[in-house]
């Protein structure tokens, strides 16, 4: 289950004029312009409706909430940093503009998207990443039932959304029902809010929801997962929405809300009650998207979310080549750049803009979870539905050689899927690189002549393999390419676009296949390892992995509320997994490493405790007196200016002092 960036980016107006002194003479560093807009249309007054009482959320509700059972938290660390200041502009570059801008349904699980669901929307409870505490979102208060099947949140009467309009639990409820509509095409999704029954209504502001099995998890999904949309909006869609999964109609018999909103939400978003909105004239498309920061958020004065939304705006800019990316950034056109090139990191990264402190470039290690990368195998169809084969392809799959040669040994090899984690299985089989043990197991899959191109032959058919790529993996591809021919396999490379090659694992049409996917907070081996994802669509079981043990202990896993039991049972999971070979597992870095023009502020650990370069986008700021700086150092050749430390480990040291705490949260 995708996670958003942050449950809610709390902002705080701060006037940004700086004035030297007390005689009224502005400094000389530029203002930061104001770029921020106001969507309020609707003058709803502060406060709860006022015919709702207090016992069923209304006003006067917080005086009586404890004794009534309810839990808050008012008393958590800033994630942000209190010198932030608002206004400014990130630019970043995405080499594809989306095929939509959804966050849920088809094609939404895009790490782009889930950054638009965390800016634009909220949900009704946050997780803090470095308490591991739950906090308030659009639900101020929740209570949990003692047999824990039972959740009830309290929404914050001063909830609104950008038109100004009120929060209810109807929102809850109409965002809950699209979930589980067929019509969206994303049938987990579908399956998991299907395990709720329907949500009710106690009052506008009181929400309770029960649980059709018990799952220590459901509570996280419902109340951090699920970004709340309008119902106003919602209502509007045309047709029912339509709930049982188990029965539904075939698609051409029954028009569902769902499948309205995947025609008409292709490049539209809900009015959301986050701090950002985009507007339509900012998308762009194939050329860029805006995000812009709103001065009228609900809660921009929330004193606990201090130093996180600062940009006015967030603006991606498509650059479809890597290399041409590159210069972008250097020309000043790009702000932030990932530097997904262990090469251009040792190489390149040592230009006059660096030597000089214009460019910083950092590599930041902290706990984001690490996912995983390799060739997904479609275990489905033949040559892969044999797992020698499978586990043929692993020992011919050099990543020592890449490490070493390509990558100037800046990765490390992946033997798990929950690599750098306590849910890593040490004692994992781990297929290292043997021609001589591959060729063995072809030849024990039949695989025992060649033809006279030097390519192994089964029942008259050459072992041939198609490979779809996205510019830039050449690199390390034609090496493997050179393993597997003398290996006696073809493996044909074609060029392909980030969208197509999306369209057609999410549809199966693939033998073998590169993928990444990022890791997740706390692992849902159900969705990309249970029998049940295996044969559908649009599901992260790429493989198809089916395993009966595998089934039993996620079933088993949804059930347990001991961490250290779920622990075992999913480092279990990833032995049986690796044991099968869905993947032929690559490498991963435990940190990020990127670059950036010296002109933003950002707090110690410079991305969050669990995030990833993206972070920086609600928690940095643009800093006037440093961009005036590097404004005269652009201009002066021989202007030098700090160069920060290249490396940071502020989230390794915090760890040690409090990474015990956070064990057994869940």
């Amino acid at each position: 289950m995708k996670q958003s960036l942050h449950a809610s980016l709390i902002s705080i107006l701060i006037g940004v004029i700086i004035v030297i002194g007390c005689s009224g003479k502005k400094s000389s560093v530029p203002e930061v312009p104001i770029m921020a807009v106001s969507t309020v249309k609707i003058n709803t007054p502060p406060g709860a409706l006022p015919d709702v009482p207090a016992e069923l959320g209304g006003n006067g509700f917080e005086a009586i909430a404890e004794k009534l059972g309810w839990q808050t938290n008012t008393n958590y660390p800033l994630v942000g940093d209190t010198n932030a200041i608002k206004g400014g502009i990130i630019r970043l570059s995405m080499t594809e503009f989306p095929s939509n801008l959804r966050h849920e349904g088809k094609d939404a699980n895009t790490v782009l998207n889930s950054l638009i669901q965390g800016m634009l929307y909220e949900s009704l409870l946050g997780l803090h990443s470095m308490t591991m505490d739950w906090t308030p979102g659009l639900a101020s208060h929740w209570k949990i039932s003692d047999d824990k099947m039972t959740f009830w949140f309290r929404i914050n009467p001063n909830a609104r959304w950008q038109d100004g309009s009120r929060v209810t639990t109807e929102d809850v409820i109409q965002t809950w029902k699209l979930l589980v509509d067929p019509g969206i095409l994303a049938p987990y999704t579908n399956e998991l809010y299907n395990k709720y029954d329907e949500p009710i209504a106690e009052s506008p502001y009181i929400l309770r929801v029960h649980t059709k099995e018990l799952n220590w998890r459901h509570f996280l999904y419902f109340a951090v997962s699920m970004a709340v949309l309008p119902a106003k909006e919602l209502n509007e869609l045309k047709g029912p929405f339509y709930h049982d999964i188990k029965n539904k109609p075939g698609k051409d018999t029954i028009s569902t809300k769902g499948k309205d909103y995947i025609t008409k939400y292709q490049f539209k978003t809900f009015m959301g009650s986050g701090p950002y909105i985009i507007r339509p004239e900012d998308i762009v498309k194939d050329q860029s998207l805006t995000i812009t920061r709103r001065t009228d958020y609900w809660d921009k004065d929330n004193p606990l979310g201090r130093g996180t939304g600062n940009f006015d705006k967030i603006k991606f800019i498509v650059v479809a080549d890597e290399r041409l990316t590159f210069e972008k950034f250097k020309k000043g056109e790009i702000d932030i750049y990932y530097i997904s090139r262990a090469q251009w990191w040792k190489e390149e990264f040592d230009f006059d803009q660096v030597k000089r402190g214009l460019i910083q470039k950092r590599k930041v290690f902290n706990f984001e979870p690490q996912g995983i990368n390799g060739f997904a195998m479609n275990m489905r169809k033949e040559p892969f539905n044999d797992k020698r084969v499978r586990q043929a392809i692993a020992h011919l799959f050099n990543r020592k050689k890449l490490i070493e040669k390509l990558f100037y040994n800046e990765y490390l090899p992946l033997y798990s899927y929950f690599p750098s984690s306590v849910y890593e299985n040490p004692n994992n089989p781990k297929f290292e690189y043997d021609p001589e043990k591959a060729a063995q197991l072809l030849k024990e899959a039949g695989w025992t002549t060649k033809n006279s191109e030097g390519i192994l032959v089964k029942n008259g058919k050459p072992f041939v393999l198609n490979l779809s790529f996205v510019k830039g993996q050449e690199r390390y591809l034609t090496v493997i390419q050179e393993d597997f021919k003398a290996a006696g396999i073809k493996l044909e490379l074609k060029e392909s676009t980030p969208a197509t090659m999306f369209k057609m694992v999410n549809e199966r049409k693939f033998e073998i296949h590169f993928q990444s996917w990022s890791g997740l907070q706390f692992p849902n081996p159900e969705s990309s390892m249970h029998s049940k994802t295996a044969d559908p669509d649009n599901t992260t079981n790429l493989p198809g992995i089916k395993n009966k043990r595998i089934d039993q202990l996620c079933e088993e896993y949804n059930k347990t509320f001991d961490m250290k039991k779920r622990i075992a049972q999913i480092r279990e999971i990833d032995s049986i997994a690796t044991s099968e070979i869905g993947y032929a597992l690559g490498w991963y870095a435990p940190y990020n490493r990127f670059a950036y023009w010296n002109k933003f502020g950002m707090p110690k650990g410079i991305l969050s405790r669990t995030g990833d370069y993206l972070s920086a986008i609600s928690l940095w700021w643009y800093d006037p007196k440093k961009d005036a700086l590097l404004k005269e150092a652009i201009k002066d050749p021989k202007k030098q200016l700090e160069v920060g430390e290249t490396e940071n480990r502020y989230w390794i040291e915090w760890q040690k002092e409090h990474g015990d705490k956070l064990l057994g949260k869940f």
